[in-house]
């Protein structure tokens, strides 16, 4: 009996340790962001998963919009290469620089290429989850793979996930979910600049 008492007590020690981990993780990303050091920031960055994250997510609104894509066979590929001819790709691009991303996690605002004030991207910060206490930042935590931890922030619009990947040693921001208004708003941006580039072709 001791001996299962033992090793459940070590259990928990390693599962608060490993979280106590990824927490700090996260913290030193928002650390950075907060220094406006966008090196510092990217060098805790997987910008090619972040990517996929967003567009996924875009790509999705993207089809709830527009119906009479539905039939794509795949949904990312499609919207891109078939339906976007790259757009959400460009998009992105433009949108996560090493700056923006920095002030994305650290004042949780970034205004979209060519738009107006009303598509500003505006999320709640990295920075403000652990200035609400340990406590809370614990609550809104989770782990949902052995290597992916995740850190909730809520806003007016809706729930943020930031998403950190362990590689190594550091935990880099691999991903982030956005609220369903903010993906729609992007799609309807990619839309916009679709039906650009079509007229364009047109005349």
């Amino acid at each position: 009996m001791r001996t299962i008492i033992r090793a459940a007590i070590v259990l928990v020690i390693l599962v608060a340790a490993y979280w106590g981990w990824a927490l700090v993780g996260a913290a030193q990303l928002a650390s950075a962001a907060s220094q406006g050091d966008p090196e510092a920031v990217m060098q805790r960055v997987d910008l090619p998963a972040l990517r996929r994250s967003l567009g996924s997510q875009i790509a999705r609104a993207y089809l709830e919009q527009n119906p009479q894509f539905q039939k794509l066979l795949s949904l990312e590929r499609g919207f891109v290469g078939s339906v976007g001819g790259g757009a959400a790709d460009a998009l992105l691009r433009e949108v996560l620089t090493p700056e923006n991303i920095a002030a994305l996690l650290n004042s949780g605002r970034v205004g979209l290429p060519n738009a107006g004030a009303q598509t500003s991207w505006r999320a709640p910060s990295l920075g403000d989850a652990f200035r609400a206490g340990p406590l809370q930042v614990l609550m809104n935590s989770y782990f949902d793979g052995p290597l992916s931890f995740v850190v909730g922030l809520d806003s007016a619009e809706g729930r943020y996930g930031v998403h950190l990947h362990l590689s190594g040693i550091t935990w880099r921001l691999s991903g982030l979910d956005v609220p369903q208004e903010v993906s729609a708003r992007l799609a309807r941006e990619i839309a916009e600049r679709v039906g650009g580039a079509a007229e364009r072709r047109g005349g």
